[in-house]
């Protein structure tokens, strides 16, 4: 399904990504769609994600620049009165920097990638977003790497650069260490199953579904994650686990659960629909 780096070309293309919800409190659940992506496609390559609220009305969109190689080179996302645009460096095959220019402009961040082989072992991010990840509704990282691990990525709070250490098993990003001031924040590990991730390579240059690059992007889809974020006086934990439906070894629907204090228990969904 790849056949240069830089490109996103899989076998199966994504029409469509639904988020929604089942929450239960006191024996009571409710069941809300969250949101909607819609993708659209000019022949082999993906052209525009339209996202939607839970009632189906557009929010936003997503809309790539491609060059001659059909390596993604800028992202122009739009939600409401936020615009970003994310422009994409490359030295020869690989993904070099990944620079957030922002209407916001105290928000502007950079991503750097460093390599050892095949693979990206260190991601540092730089500069300060009092938004954190609230990018037009957009993490940019999660066009490069898995979602689950997108989301540990975010800048800081602070005027500090945050380094990102990645360790692989194969094709997958098993673990990782966040360093602030030389210290290490917090650790991740995932497990995997050996479905195919349909999202692999999506705008990113390296891994599986861009060729080249092959490592980037993990293979297949988490199954377990486990988190320990390292505090002054203690440690806070998380582990979640996620269940699939496939067809043909492609996931139609992943599910996970999360439980708060509270005692409300939250199912999560994402479903899959295919051209």
């Amino acid at each position: 399904s790849c056949e240069k780096e830089g490109q996103y070309l899989p076998k199966k293309k994504i029409s469509r990504i639904t988020t929604s919800t089942a929450s239960t409190l006191w024996g009571v659940t409710t069941t809300a769609v969250t949101g909607y992506q819609d993708l659209e496609w000019s022949g082999k390559l993906l052209s525009k994600i339209t996202l939607r609220d839970g009632d189906g009305d557009v929010y936003g969109a997503v809309v790539p620049q491609y060059d001659n190689k059909k390596r993604v080179t800028s992202l122009h996302c739009v939600t409401g009165d936020d615009i970003d645009d994310f422009k994409f460096t490359y030295d020869g095959k690989d993904l070099m920097k990944i620079t957030r220019y922002s209407n916001d402009k105290d928000a502007v961040t950079e991503y750097s990638f460093r390599k050892d082989g095949k693979n990206v072992v260190e991601i540092t991010v730089q500069g300060y977003s009092s938004k954190a990840l609230d990018y037009a509704g957009i993490n940019p990282l999660q066009f490069v790497l898995p979602q689950e691990i997108a989301e540990a990525i975010k800048p800081s709070d602070e005027k500090v650069s945050i380094i990102y250490r990645l360790a692989w098993d194969g094709k997958n990003v098993s673990s990782m260490e966040e360093i602030r001031n030389g210290v290490v924040a917090a650790n991740y590990d995932w497990a995997y199953d050996d479905g195919i991730n349909p999202l692999r390579g999506l705008f990113s240059t390296g891994n599986g579904s861009l060729n080249g690059f092959e490592e980037l992007y993990s293979a297949n889809n988490v199954l377990e994650s486990h988190s320990i974020i390292h505090l002054t006086l203690t440690n806070l934990e998380e582990h979640f686990k996620y269940e699939y439906e496939y067809d043909n070894n492609y996931p139609v629907k992943k599910s996970w659960l999360t439980t708060a204090s509270t005692g409300l228990e939250v199912v999560h969904t994402v479903s899959y629909m295919y051209l």
